[in-house]
């Protein structure tokens, strides 16, 4: 179904943000009016953070936000940024800054809820986001003011934000789940080592490897040169997969001959593998379904003795104990470029409680990362069911 095209002006007005200097900022009190600022434009308004505040003399009465207006960035360095919006969905009383503007409905013309799902909808973005400037881009108001916009019948754009705004939902609850499981592993682990398990031993890193090489840094120089990666072959892994603990590809390889010869620099399953440059001290666990690999020169490897410990609780202190980070941060300091070394390592302490623990606790977390697998699966299906949804309504096909 193909619907009329208007100016976004024939069934909106558009409002410039109020400007102010610093000088202008006051304290949060009964007579100023907060106002808000791009950082509050998330996937809603946040109403009550990174807030300023003017006196009612710098703000119009056309300024003061009212419960459907779209609140709108119009100015930014990032392209990302420009042209975010979100809908107020209650009665606020502030306004809004000089790289913000509003869009608000005209009622009688323009359902609020469809209006600002379709600033949300890709096209609209790259539009906003191509817009005028180097370095800082802008948004004219003009410009947005004559963008032109589908405009169906009114009950038709109250059944597609409807629509819309059940798979958002959807959306934004699985993206919570899956934000509080993700946060759900520290708080096992300060639960069962936290400060009042205090009476379990510190012991020297090497203690949790069986030989002196467990713990290796990649092959340096002549070792591995860059023209002896492949496009396929024993996989070869950097800082970027660690830090997506081994989410992402990797796209270079070597050969069998040449892993062999860097066989003392292999990966295998359930080895823990550091960063030594960049995100100094990140680590992840290699996992099984990857085979073996090798390790590239800015990584370290900690190999685990798994017949006294456990990899999954060693690598989990690199991320959640304070007292294991402070060893980092004092460890990896240069004058040039921060950086970890095989003996700086091999000097860390770590809790070392019992095995039995050390596996009941692996237990607890392989099982919340389980669904955690399943809840970001669940969010990606609900990211693509909700781009799909969008697409087709405002294409008339929903």
């Amino acid at each position: 179904m193909t619907w009329p095209h208007v100016k976004l002006s024939d069934v909106a007005d558009v409002v410039r943000g109020v400007t102010f200097s610093k000088a202008d900022v006051g304290s949060e009190r009964s007579d100023t009016i907060p106002i808000l600022r791009a950082g509050n434009i998330q996937d809603v308004l946040i109403l009550d953070e990174d807030l300023v505040y003017l006196s009612p003399n710098f703000v119009s009465e056309k300024q003061i936000l009212r419960s459907g207006d779209i609140v709108m960035c119009m100015s930014s360095g990032s392209a990302n940024v420009l042209g975010k919006s979100a809908l107020l969905k209650t009665t606020w009383r502030g306004s809004f800054g000089a790289f913000l503007a509003v869009v608000r409905a005209r009622p009688e013309k323009v359902d609020a809820n469809y209006l600002a799902h379709y600033f949300r909808e890709p096209a609209f973005r790259k539009w906003a986001s191509s817009s005028n400037g180097i370095g800082i881009k802008n948004i004219r108001l003009s410009d947005l003011a004559a963008y032109e916009i589908p405009l169906p019948p009114r009950e038709e754009q109250k059944r597609i934000a409807g629509i819309l705004d059940q798979a958002d939902a959807l959306r934004r609850l699985r993206a919570r789940v899956l934000e509080k499981l993700n946060t759900l592993g520290q708080a096992v682990f300060q639960e069962m080592f936290g400060a009042h398990h205090s009476d379990w031993p510190e012991v020297l890193l090497t203690d949790f490897v069986a030989d002196k090489d467990d713990i290796k840094c990649g092959p340096f120089g002549t070792q591995l040169l860059k023209s002896e990666f492949q496009t396929e072959g024993v996989p070869l892994w950097g800082i970027k997969q660690v830090n997506k603990a081994f989410s992402i590809p990797t796209h270079e390889y070597v050969s069998e001959k040449k892993f062999r010869e860097l066989q003392s620099y292999s990966l295998e399953a359930n080895d823990i593998v550091m960063t030594r440059k960049g995100t100094v001290g990140n680590c992840a666990v290699y996992p099984d379904h990857l085979g073996v690999g090798v390790m590239h020169s800015d990584l370290l490897r900690v190999r685990v003795d798994q017949s006294r410990h456990n990899p999954i609780f060693l690598a989990d202190q690199f991320h959640y104990s304070q007292k294991l980070s402070h060893q980092i941060d004092l460890i990896s300091g240069g004058a040039i470029m921060a950086g970890i070394n095989v003996g700086k390592l091999k000097a860390l302490k770590a809790l070392a409680p019992p095995r039995e623990v050390q596996n009941e606790y692996a237990t607890k977390i392989e099982r919340i990362r389980c669904e955690a697998n399943k809840q970001a699966a669940s969010l990606t299906s609900c990211i693509a069911l909700f781009a799909s949804l969008q697409s087709a309504a405002f294409e008339g096909k929903l």
